[in-house]
């Protein structure tokens, strides 16, 4: 047993799909089946129910994975031990890729203005993943989107984006100089996985069906090339944020797509700064820094399009 073969079974334990495991791992599906097999024949149990079309956890593997998970993780914080244990002065950093990166900017400046001589090691994972970090002690603070939905943990709102529907050029709604959400009822609007942010997922999905959006069709997945492939296949329709610096701008910056902005003042992505509410007393330069942040975004953070 590796902590390789641990890392492919807890992808398969979260996809519950060899497939979209493989791609998450940037393996193929046939080695990574391979290893899970070996991991079973040495521990003499069996992990997952395979079957057509569907994989689910064993018992066994149910509880498994909850010890694989500690041992991943503890495994992982051997490369942070020297630098947590160095005279230098650290606070560790999350962020999320999908999040505006002028959030992420603002805070490495300040924090450069504030504290120049504290190191910024950062780690890039989904909001959801960062949170759960957050609030372990594995990180000090994290960009991500909010709401964060712990009470132990702080936030500040520093950027909120606004939302258009992504859709084929040629499709009916392409020539619209904007949409609400009542003007979808009819159509089949694709949901992505809420396992990065369940909340902005299920926030998004509360308004549609309040809209009267019933076709929703789930994805298993977040992979904006995927999602711009069903849109461009399928002629569905997809929920995008809109901005320049954004990872869905440039998937849909083609001429075989049409973003049209949402006319939905209430709805939006808002992305921001958490940190447990302890971590100002021990971590160096968070006090002063979230007290810059505070003086300049806690009042009206900007619009980011």
């Amino acid at each position: 047993m590796d902590i390789q073969q641990l890392r492919y079974f807890l992808a398969v334990a979260d996809e519950l799909h060899f497939g979209r495991a493989a791609e998450r791992l940037h393996v193929t599906a046939s080695p990574l089946s391979r290893r899970i097999r070996e991991l079973e024949h040495e521990l003499g149990r069996e992990l997952f129910v395979r079957e057509h079309h569907h994989v689910e956890l064993t018992s066994f593997g149910d509880v498994f994975r909850e010890r694989a998970h500690e041992v991943v993780r503890a495994f992982e914080g051997l490369h942070d031990l020297a630098r947590d244990h160095a005279d230098a002065a650290l606070c560790r950093v999350g962020a999320a890729p999908l999040a505006p990166p002028k959030v992420l900017d603002a805070v490495l400046a300040v924090y450069g203005e504030i504290a120049p001589d504290v190191e910024l090691p950062i780690t890039l994972a989904p909001s959801a993943e960062l949170l759960e970090e957050l609030a372990a002690g594995h990180i000090d603070l994290a960009v991500v989107h909010l709401p964060v939905g712990q009470a132990a943990l702080e936030s500040l709102l520093i950027s909120r984006g606004s939302f258009g529907v992504a859709m084929t050029a040629d499709d009916e709604f392409a020539d619209r100089p904007s949409l609400t959400l009542r003007d979808l009822r009819r159509r089949q609007v694709l949901m992505t996985s809420a396992k990065v942010h369940p909340s902005v997922v299920a926030e998004s999905r509360a308004a549609l069906v309040e809209a009267g959006v019933t076709r929703l069709v789930d994805l298993p997945h977040n992979d904006l090339v995927q999602l711009a492939t069903h849109v461009l296949r399928t002629g569905a329709l997809a929920i995008t944020v809109l901005g320049d610096d954004l990872p869905a701008t440039r998937i849909y910056d083609s001429p075989a797509f049409r973003v049209v902005p949402l006319d939905e003042p209430a709805m939006g992505l808002r992305a921001g700064i958490a940190w447990r509410k302890t971590a100002e007393e021990h971590v160096p330069g968070l006090r002063e820094v979230l007290a810059v942040l505070k003086d300049r975004y806690e009042d009206e953070p900007p619009v980011t399009r």
